[in-house]
């Protein structure tokens, strides 16, 4: 059997075949490899973040709050219905900072610019700084009366009214919101100012007295109804004059002194005339005066009268009169005490009168232990002296009954009895 002998030729044909397949893909595939767009720590900075990047590429941080110095707000008026609003533009205010406004309406005698002016109402806000993370306040709103006569209305920066406006009173000048210059400047809108109205402003004014239980007398002067001011005069005793202003719906008080509530008058235009002084009230209650205490003792010698007066008491005088012709007066002032005093004889009696009264009369009355044959004691007149043994003992007795009765005298008990008035 014959066999073919192999050959290498297809073999090698086969393997070229590849070896050139495996080069053309490897040729295709390398430009994608170079082109890896997978994030690397080594991949190059963008144009955004190279430093030499240009500014307007970024935006400017806008602020968050201002000062009240660099507020700026917008506005309306409308002045003869007496309304206004505000609103901040390029807040809100920074913490701590505030910015105060007035609406104010005015009662006038003309309607053009004209003194004296007289505050009728008014409205004040105020803008207040915020904290970072809170909402401060946009817009405030103003609302005021306005007379039904001559008037104006102003809308202002700031919290102090002029009241009244006068010939040489201070002036809002640029303080008008939407003023051409100052603080006034920084809001946009129309003029905040009004002058107008129809009609003669006129007063109501009314006086009531009232008198105290001390003598004063005290004048409300009202001027509740008007639509303007009201000025009253004042006269009383002694010279006493006064002006009074009282502003439309206003109430005044004055009080006039005893010396000057005599005889009052008081004018205002418009009003009749009040006349009068101080009359005593009639729940007036008396000042509570103190009782004095009267008394009376009987002694062996003398009957004696007292009387006591405290220190809120009156002053008092009375008159003792015995019934043996002796008369004794006695007055006594606050806080003092004052006695008077009779010889004690058998049957006296004494009578108060005057200020303090007994009623009717007092009698001397002999204390036990008082000394027989003495004052008062009527003994009777001595016989015959006894001599004899009888006598000795009669001696020793009596010397014993006088050293008891000298005892007793000293003892002797007082008796007091009031009297009253």
């Amino acid at each position: 059997m014959t066999r073919t002998r192999l050959s290498l030729r297809r073999p090698l044909a086969v393997l070229g075949a590849t070896l050139l397949g495996l080069t053309a893909a490897f040729a295709l595939t390398a430009p994608a490899s170079a082109t890896n767009t997978s994030p690397s720590p080594s991949a190059s900075p963008s144009a955004t973040d190279s430093p030499s990047a240009s500014p307007s590429a970024s935006a400017e941080p806008t602020p968050e709050c201002v000062k009240a110095a660099d507020a700026r707000y917008t506005h309306t008026f409308d002045g003869p219905q007496g309304k206004a609003s505000i609103t901040l533009t390029n807040g809100p205010l920074c913490a701590g900072e505030e910015q105060e406004l007035a609406l104010v309406s005015y009662v006038t005698p003309s309607a053009k610019f004209a003194v004296p002016q007289y505050v009728l109402d008014t409205s004040v806000k105020k803008f207040t700084g915020v904290r970072e993370g809170e909402i401060g306040v946009a817009t405030l709103d103003f609302q005021v009366e306005v007379p039904n006569c001559y008037t104006q209305v102003d809308f202002v920066f700031g919290s102090k009214i002029i009241d009244p406006l006068t010939d040489t009173s201070d002036r809002y000048g640029d303080r008008k919101v939407g003023s051409a210059s100052g603080i006034g400047h920084r809001s946009t809108g129309p003029q905040a100012w009004y002058n107008g109205g129809s009609g003669t402003c006129t007063a109501a004014p009314e006086v009531i007295a009232q008198s105290d239980c001390d003598g004063n007398v005290e004048l409300t002067l009202v001027n509740r109804t008007g639509n303007a001011a009201a000025e009253f005069t004042i006269t009383g005793s002694g010279g006493f004059t006064e002006k009074v202003t009282v502003p439309m719906r206003k109430i005044e008080t004055r009080k006039l002194t005893p010396a000057q509530a005599q005889q009052i008058t008081v004018t205002a235009p418009g009003m009749k005339d009040f006349t009068g002084g101080w009359q005593k009230p009639a729940d007036c209650q008396q000042p509570e005066v103190g009782v004095p205490d009267g008394s009376y003792e009987s002694t062996c010698t003398e009957m004696t009268f007292r009387i006591v007066n405290p220190e809120d008491g009156a002053t008092v005088t009375s008159v003792f009169t015995s019934n043996k012709g002796e008369t004794k007066n006695l007055t006594v002032e606050p806080g003092r005490t004052g006695t008077v005093s009779f010889k004690a004889v058998k049957g006296l009696t004494v009578t108060v009168t005057g200020d303090l009264d007994s009623g009717g009369p007092l009698a001397w009355e002999q204390p036990k232990g008082c000394p027989s044959g003495g004052t008062g004691g009527g003994a009777e007149e001595p016989g015959l002296p006894v001599t004899g043994p009888q006598a000795g003992a009669i001696a020793g007795g009596a010397l014993l009954l006088l050293a008891a009765g000298a005892v007793l005298f000293v003892i002797a008990r007082r008796r007091r009895v009031r009297f009253t008035a």
